[in-house]
């Protein structure tokens, strides 16, 4: 059977209702008794997780109105400790410099689903990350913020937590005016030392498959692909 989980808080956020689907059978009335149930249910939005190689049921997800909308790919590596930093890196200590992260934390965002699928139409994209941003900063979803500093400006951000017995990167981002100056990847030592120092033996990433820069500097820092799932929004 496909599992579904409705989504209170996106629901909530959103103000209708979201749920979670993930197939886990290719049988083709078990995914259309899904999809009535999501009606019966007034579900607004549902959030279908299909695994790369069942062909078969990407293909009936797309044609009954699921858009792709995000090929998430998981990376993750046993934490390390690293040294030798050329770049100012430090905990954020909350000075006041909202804009700034503000604008780090949309450019975290740029391959979001929630800014590819046109159906959101009132600003939920920045809503969504400023919200993610402000949920970091009070140790919400995170337990650390991470900020380069270069030319008395942040440049960078990154943020770390925590899910179960290993430690996840959240947010992520270097001022467009910075790249290619090695900060994205001392950001990421850096939380890998946190990661460490904290006892966590795994530190994990979530991304998007085209996000191909992100990609590239997950594998440069040493992780490696632990999964990749499809993920379609289905507008009921």
């Amino acid at each position: 059977m496909n599992s579904i989980e409705y989504l209170p808080w996106d629901s909530a956020f959103f103000g209708f209702n979201v749920a979670r689907v993930v197939i886990n059978s290719e049988d083709p009335d078990n995914y259309r008794q899904t999809l009535k149930i999501l009606n019966e249910q007034h579900v607004r939005l549902a959030y279908i997780l299909v695994v790369p190689d069942s062909n078969y049921m990407n293909t009936m997800v797309i044609e009954s109105g699921g858009k792709l909308v995000d090929k998430k790919i998981t990376f993750c590596k046993t934490s390390a400790s690293h040294k030798g930093f050329r770049n100012d890196i430090m905990e954020y200590s909350g000075n006041g410099e909202d804009k700034e992260l503000s604008e780090l934390a949309l450019q975290a965002g740029l391959y979001s689903r929630f800014r590819i699928d046109g159906n959101f139409r009132d600003g939920e994209y920045e809503r969504l990350y400023k919200k993610w941003l402000e949920n970091s900063l009070n140790g919400k979803v995170a337990s650390s913020v991470i900020i380069a500093r270069t030319e008395e400006r942040i440049s960078g951000l990154i943020t770390l937590g925590a899910r179960g017995n290993f430690a996840d990167i959240g947010l992520l981002a270097v001022d467009r005016s910075y790249v290619g100056m090695g900060i994205g990847s001392e950001l990421v030592y850096y939380a890998d030392n946190e990661a460490y120092a904290k006892g966590f033996s795994i530190i994990k990433v979530v991304t998007q498959l085209d996000n191909e820069r992100a990609c590239l500097l997950y594998k440069k820092c040493g992780f490696s692909v632990e999964s990749l799932i499809n993920t379609y929004h289905m507008w009921l």
